[in-house]
């Protein structure tokens, strides 16, 4: 989708995309020499703009983009040759691997969030 589409479907000014791309939040592709987006950074920016409601700007997410880089380069590591491999089968094998790995990650660090939430709350 267009810059125009996002802000459309999103419902937030382009000061809020621009700030996700200047800081690696929204990474659109060029086509046609357009920056296009696609329905996952629809999503995130409709993420960051519920945290701007709380006063969390786009630098704030940077900690967000840090985390889910490592966590893909830890999932390259352990999947990345079988996704190079030339056989369909094994690189099949390792994109259901890799889905499911990315659920248990999500997963790991959703129940480390909360029991520090938990923490805070002193329970």
């Amino acid at each position: 989708m267009s810059l125009e589409d996002l802000l459309d479907e999103a419902g937030v000014p382009e000061n809020l995309i621009r700030e996700l791309q200047e800081f690696g939040i929204v990474q659109p592709e060029r086509r046609d020499g357009r920056l296009t987006y696609d329905e996952t950074d629809l999503e995130i920016v409709r993420a960051a703009a519920e945290l701007s409601r709380f006063g969390v700007a786009g630098r704030n997410l940077r900690v967000f983009r840090s985390s889910a880089d490592r966590e893909a380069a830890l999932l390259q590591q352990i999947v990345g040759p079988a996704l190079r491999s030339r056989s369909q089968a094994r690189r099949k094998e390792a994109i259901e691997n890799l889905e499911s790995l990315a659920a248990v990650c999500g997963q790991l660090k959703h129940l480390l969030l909360v029991r520090d939430l938990r923490r805070l709350k002193g329970d």
